[in-house]
């Protein structure tokens, strides 16, 4: 790779394509893409008894539209359930699936791979700060 002071956002963007790209290939054998891996990553370690569409696109800083679409392909593979919410009809809950709790280790060790890759050569200091740096940043240029 040719070296060359890149701005950092461009940096980020680089690692985030070639990171989605590995993963993608990794989870095309279970049938699912990264982003839809991302969002029952967030069902699976959430705390709260009830999610919303609304909470899933807050928690991974997504659109409407692509969250919907996300959502509809996961339940059209049996990994999710939407189910009407009983006080306001207009809004669902999001369940996970047995099917999904199925794959739930395989997803997850296939990101610890790359996460591993990514990190390969650093102590676990440089990990850390390397997380909270990036914490930060995505904190920075979020929605509020």
């Amino acid at each position: 790779m040719e070296s060359r002071k890149q701005p950092i956002g461009f940096l980020v963007k680089q690692i985030n394509n070639v990171f989605e790209k590995e993963l993608n290939g990794r989870l095309r054998t279970i049938g699912v893409t990264s982003s839809q891996c991302a969002v029952l990553d967030y069902l699976f370690h959430t705390n709260k008894e009830e999610v919303s569409q609304r909470d899933v696109e807050r928690n991974l800083n997504l659109k409407n539209p692509t969250v919907t679409g996300i959502l509809k392909r996961l339940d059209e593979k049996g990994y999710i359930l939407c189910v009407p919410n009983e006080e306001d009809k207009r809004k669902k809950n999001i369940y996970l699936t047995e099917k999904a709790y199925d794959i739930q280790r395989r997803m997850e060790a296939d990101r610890k791979k790359l996460d591993k890759r990514l990190t390969m050569g650093m102590t676990k200091k440089e990990v850390a700060a390397v997380t909270r740096a990036l914490e930060k940043m995505l904190y920075n240029i979020a929605d509020p």
